[in-house]
């Protein structure tokens, strides 16, 4: 009897030993997994944070320096040469993994109010009436509805790449000064280890009117 007690105790203690064993094994996996992450959480961190810093140094040495922009405007026809241009500007360490031309769109400024603002609660009446022709409408006013000004096209370019931050920045800070008039519209990046930047990024470019007449 003396002996079935010690075998039963043993194995109890023997289940005892291995469950614990077990879970500090366990215990210890998830401690590591716990601590890759969070090693991974403080390097994005930094990452962003460089990022952030190389942006500032961009905006503070543009201001410093007063880096004039482009003046070239870019004429229809000339849509086909953004891919050439934009690499060369951004050089091999800016990997474009797409590139696309999006539909274009006009813009003009909006009609400032100054006349409302000048005489509000009422509307100027001009005190020389306009000429009339022969059937008795106004001269001239029919010629100006019809020459109204359009506005600029503007079109838009969407491209999708791979990079690191410093050449982001450097790219955004040359293609101000060396491509034709644009515009960054909308940027999105995702940091990955080691600094690397994926992103999308959509550019907009004016045409020319001159190019259109």
């Amino acid at each position: 009897m003396n002996r079935i007690s010690t075998n039963i105790l043993a194995t109890l203690i023997v289940i005892v030993v291995a469950f614990f064993l077990g879970r500090l094994i366990m215990l210890a996996g998830l401690q590591t997994e716990l601590d890759q992450a969070k090693n991974g959480l403080i390097q994005a961190n930094q990452s962003l944070k460089l990022l952030e810093g190389e942006v500032n140094n961009i905006k503070s040495a543009a201001k410093a320096e007063k880096v004039p922009q482009s003046s070239k405007i870019l004429k229809a026809g000339e849509e086909s040469s953004l891919l050439r241009v934009i690499g060369e500007t951004a050089g091999k360490s800016f990997r474009l993994n797409s590139f696309d031309l999006l539909e274009s769109f006009m813009i003009k400024p909006e009609a400032t109010d100054e006349t409302n603002r000048s005489a509000p609660g009422f509307s100027a009446v001009s005190e020389e009436l306009p000429q009339l022709d022969e059937q008795g409408m106004p001269v001239g006013l029919a010629a100006e509805d019809d020459q109204e000004w359009p506005g600029v096209e503007v079109i838009p370019v969407k491209m999708t790449f791979a990079s690191t931050y410093r050449t982001v920045g450097k790219f955004l800070s040359e293609a101000e000064k060396n491509m034709p008039v644009n515009a960054v519209r909308s940027m999105d990046l995702m940091i990955r280890d080691g600094g690397l930047v994926k992103g999308t990024l959509v550019m907009t470019f004016p045409l020319s009117e001159q190019s259109k007449r």
